[in-house]
């Protein structure tokens, strides 16, 4: 479908579900209310399908309560419904994606680069420092040095050192709305969604594998999906394994003390490396 074309069409289906016009089916979750359509969201959830044979009639109609749920949740799933996406839209977050530093990613260079420099900061100085030492700007036991090193950065290699740590961007808080978002496609069987999560979630992992807020995906995502539904489980065990530094963070630790198959799913990426 031409591109113009589809975004007229999307446009008159967000409509309907704004206005609530032709309305035959209700959602509630919480306090929310969502007069939908049941040839939309019956035609892509066999779970409101079923629903709508036997649903709670009430003098305005039909209606399924899904209070179990999270209220944000549900809302995106039924944007989904009409919009075959929810927000954040893929392309809008890589659009809005800014890197970001921490204390651990803010030095420029970390590993040796020659033979001659370490490149390791911050340095402190030992009986036998190796001459030359640490970078091409600095040399033990020449100039201001003289053996006093104590936790010296070379500000020409590492201009950031010093400067504050950034607060994550709340984008990162993607990661766990993906894995949710995969969670509520899999309890109501939404026709597309798990995969569209899915591509969300890996995006997500890519560039955010670093936030607090890793952890906290993937547990949920280990936690509320079956040992034989690896979509999101794949994607979590990849991530570890192209950062294996993330399994010296406790709450990766308590991830792996947790869910056997992700330390197995690890061990078994090393040996094939």
């Amino acid at each position: 479908m031409a591109e113009p074309a589809r975004d007229i069409l999307v446009s008159a289906l967000k409509h309907l579900l704004i206005s609530g016009d032709h309305s035959d089916f209700v959602i509630t979750c919480g306090s929310d209310t969502h007069n939908v359509h049941k040839a939309i969201v019956c035609a892509r959830s066999k779970f409101l399908k079923a629903a709508e044979r036997f649903p709670v009639q009430e003098a305005a109609g039909a209606k399924v309560d899904l209070s179990e749920d999270e209220p944000a949740i549900v809302k995106l799933a039924i944007q989904y419904f009409y919009e075959a996406d929810y927000e954040p839209k893929l392309a809008d977050s890589q659009k809005a994606f800014v890197p970001f530093y921490t204390a651990e990613t803010t030095p420029v260079v970390r590993m040796p680069k020659f033979n001659s420099y370490h490149y390791i900061f911050p340095h402190t100085c030992e009986e036998h420092c190796i001459i030359p030492n640490i970078c091409p700007h600095h040399t033990c036991y020449m100039g201001e040095c003289r053996v006093d090193c104590v936790d010296f950065v070379c500000k020409l290699c590492c201009p950031r050192w010093d400067l504050p740590v950034e607060p994550e961007p709340a984008e990162t808080i993607e990661l766990l709305l993906h894995a949710k978002m995969y969670e509520i496609a899999d309890k109501y069987d939404v026709d597309g969604l798990k995969e569209l999560a899915r591509e969300k979630f890996t995006w997500a992992c890519s560039v955010y594998w670093d936030s607090q807020h890793f952890a906290t995906a993937a547990h949920h995502a280990y936690s509320t999906t079956p040992d034989e539904d690896k979509g999101l489980r794949e994607i979590v065990s990849k991530t570890l394994f192209e950062h294996m530094d993330l399994i010296d963070k406790p709450e990766v630790d308590a991830l792996l003390n947790k869910f056997n198959g992700l330390a197995v799913g690890l061990l078994k990426m090393q040996m094939k490396k």
